[in-house]
């Protein structure tokens, strides 16, 4: 999980041409297309959420009901495991406490001041839908420019602008409307014409 604006610095870092703005990821939450998640006072991203649905995955809620006998652990603990595996968490055991009270989870604090919290319950509301893989950032790019500029990115590849505006038809390519421009996945869109000129 991470904030807004990390998530926003990382795909620029990683692709200084992406068209991803702070205005598109927060429509994104606000749209419920992945999942809004308030994180104290700051809208968090689950990224492989966000780059599964930008490569055209459909995550959907999932039901959660709760064990008979909780998968009790200590905020510490928790913290920890995320740390294992990931690093660069945001998750600490303070701001960890906040979002469990916010959002209702199961816990008590022991007499010695220790949090003791339903892990698995915790884990269904930070992750709603589930998601349980790993998916690769997009290189998204506007519409217009694309098409236009195709054929001189691939001087090699005997496409028209045709060719290309047929491949942004199919349904491999992930495209969506940002205002009153469409943003498509590039990766993907390669892909497609490749296919189409029967190259792959």
């Amino acid at each position: 999980m991470r904030k807004i604006d990390t998530v926003l610095k990382d795909m620029k870092q990683a692709d200084p041409d992406t068209v991803v703005s702070r205005f598109f990821i927060t429509k994104l939450l606000r749209e419920e297309k992945i999942t809004p998640l308030k994180y104290g006072d700051a809208w968090v991203v689950n990224i492989d959420e966000l780059y599964g649905y930008l490569n055209g995955k459909v995550f959907r809620d999932k039901s959660y009901t709760p064990l008979a006998k909780r998968n009790i652990q200590k905020s510490g603990e928790i913290w920890r495991t995320f740390k294992a595996q990931d690093p660069d968490t945001m998750i600490r055991k303070l701001n960890l406490r906040l979002f469990i009270k916010e959002q209702g989870t199961w816990y008590f604090v022991s007499s010695l001041g220790h949090w003791l919290i339903d892990s698995d319950e915790l884990m269904y509301r930070l992750n709603p839908r589930g998601i349980d893989c790993r998916a690769n950032m997009p290189h998204l790019r506007w519409h217009d420019e694309t098409v236009r500029g195709f054929k001189k990115a691939h001087p090699y590849l005997p496409v028209t602008m045709n060719i290309v505006e047929n491949a942004l038809k199919s349904d491999n390519v992930f495209k969506i409307k940002n205002g009153h421009r469409w943003i498509i996945n590039y990766d993907q869109l390669e892909l497609e014409v490749y296919r189409q000129l029967g190259r792959i």
